[in-house]
């Protein structure tokens, strides 16, 4: 049976290399603390029964992968403890990116503990088997460019080695803000490799309608609330996940606006906004909001409405009763 070749394996690992490439290039985090990020999500595809997990997360703005990432490291700083590390007066055992993306399993910080065993053997062996073979260019390219200023000078073979000495995996450093590189700062090289792969994920979003990307928020009456404390609070809550937002017309300015269209980047973004129901409620500046997906009403057709002038002949009648 013929080997695979490495052009190959990138090839049927392309969707894959284009979210490590949103990690490590977009986003400037530590390329190898992002394999075993990727390798949780695939070991999540997995088990959760969902092939198009990392393809839907390839749609979401970079704040929220950014936000999924360091929700992953969170998962797997948990596994390396044998005492669940948090507690319900301590640190948030709440997951919610990672809870809204999957569809078809549970998961929590409690969850990634309990099956730690498993998570630690599974995802090590995912990033032996593929990420380090599928990521390696980009890994190695990343590495060569001075801007990126990677810290502790681990190079990709001893990130293999380390993987493969018995030790099933390395704790995972808590993230930390880290200079992002500037585009212009890439090598040329680096961005030759990365010309071929989308890192932005806008064309996936563009073939989605707007009326599928809206949320439908009603205001308390009494209780005005104005575009600007509904930008702040999305965008703090969510990332930089708003397209647009339109506010209801009123004649008089006096008047309240009692409903808004808010507009989001991704349809996953409605998911993590409702959680799964079919309402949620907010509380923006004390002030109770609901949200909810948009539907939008069509008038009737011409032909849906009755008409004076359709004929009242017997034969009329008798065709059409």
């Amino acid at each position: 049976m013929a080997s695979v070749t490495q052009e190959q394996f990138n090839l049927f690992h392309s969707i894959d290399r284009r979210l490590y490439a949103r990690f490590v290039v977009n986003l400037g985090r530590d390329p190898a603390e992002s394999m075993q990020v990727m390798a949780l999500w695939l070991w999540l595809e997995r088990v959760g029964h969902d092939q198009f997990l990392v393809k839907r997360m390839l749609s979401l703005p970079d704040t929220i992968i950014n936000g999924l990432a360091d929700e992953a490291v969170m998962c797997l700083n948990c596994v390396e403890h044998d005492q669940f590390p948090f507690s319900l007066d301590g640190v948030s055992n709440d997951i919610p990116l990672i809870q809204s993306i999957m569809l078809k399993i549970e998961v929590s910080l409690r969850f990634f503990h309990m099956n730690r065993l498993t998570v630690i053997r599974e995802v090590t062996k995912i990033v032996n088997d593929i990420c380090a073979r599928a990521f390696k260019d980009i890994y190695q390219k990343v590495l060569e460019d001075k801007a990126y200023n990677l810290t502790g000078g681990d190079g990709f073979g001893n990130v293999e080695k380390r993987m493969g000495e018995g030790q099933m995996m390395q704790p995972v450093p808590t993230p930390t803000a880290m200079p992002r590189p500037a585009p212009a700062l890439l090598n040329v090289e680096l961005s030759e490799l990365l010309s071929h792969i989308n890192l932005t994920g806008t064309e996936e979003e563009k073939e989605v309608p707007q009326d599928d990307r809206t949320i439908f928020l009603t205001f308390s009456k009494g209780y005005p609330i104005s575009e600007n404390e509904v930008r702040d609070f999305f965008t703090g809550k969510y990332g930089d996940c708003i397209d647009a937002v339109y506010m209801q017309e009123v004649v008089h300015p006096e008047e309240q606006v009692l409903f808004a269209r808010l507009v989001v980047r991704s349809v996953t973004t409605i998911d993590a906004v409702l959680n799964g129901q079919n309402k949620a409620k907010f509380t923006i500046n004390g002030k109770h909001v609901w949200a909810r997906k948009y539907v939008r009403k069509h008038p009737k057709s011409p032909s849906q409405t009755p008409s004076a002038s359709l004929p009242t002949s017997p034969a009329s009648a008798a065709t059409y009763p």
